[in-house]
């Protein structure tokens, strides 16, 4: 059987046993280093496949969420615009009038130029006022019904409301006795 280098070069004398014993020693631990780091580069590379994972899953919960926001945005405003399409196809107060009818809208006085006969219309709770992007309109009752199927917030006065808010109104007043001798 054939001889290892090591042996070899002991009996020839080229290395001591001291040195031949170093070297196996090193040997050795060189060689539970590299399996050590072999684990550790293992580890390390399912540390970062595990993070990556996370990230893609972060990336992927992001994305979602941003794509709902958009799509809902998109939805609003196709709302917006169909409702808009329905206001300025029925508008009553096509001709801007003379005439200011005053109402309120989110606990401030509005107004709205309008003709007599809207005008009387408006006071008789025959017509709806609506938002109509900055500003105002007024439509049929059966138009704001249709306005307020898509959205509730868009109508500003409602015929059926107005009236019965005033109802309450007079109820209360009703309290009060007018003086007789009173003159406007």
């Amino acid at each position: 059987m054939a001889k290892s280098l090591q042996e070899q070069l002991l009996e020839a004398g080229l290395v001591s046993r001291q040195k031949a014993q170093q070297n196996k020693q090193d040997k050795h631990k060189q060689g539970r280093r590299q399996r050590a780091g072999d684990a550790a580069a293992t580890a390390a590379a399912e540390e970062a496949k595990r993070l990556a994972k996370a990230a893609e899953e972060e990336k992927r919960v992001r994305d979602l969420e941003r794509n709902r926001l958009r799509d809902e945005r998109a939805q609003r405003r196709a709302l917006t615009a169909e409702i808009e399409q329905i206001v300025t196809a029925n508008r009553a107060d096509r001709v801007p009038g003379d005439e200011i009818f005053q109402f309120v809208d989110g606990g401030k006085i509005k107004r709205v130029y309008v003709t007599p006969e809207v005008h009387a219309a408006l006071t008789a709770d025959r017509l709806v006022v609506v938002r109509l992007r900055r500003g105002y309109a007024v439509v049929e009752p059966g138009v704001g019904a249709r306005i307020a199927e898509r959205d509730a917030m868009a109508v500003v006065r409602d015929a059926g409301n107005a009236s019965a808010s005033a109802e309450e109104v007079d109820e209360y007043y009703a309290q009060f006795e007018i003086p007789d001798d009173l003159q406007w």
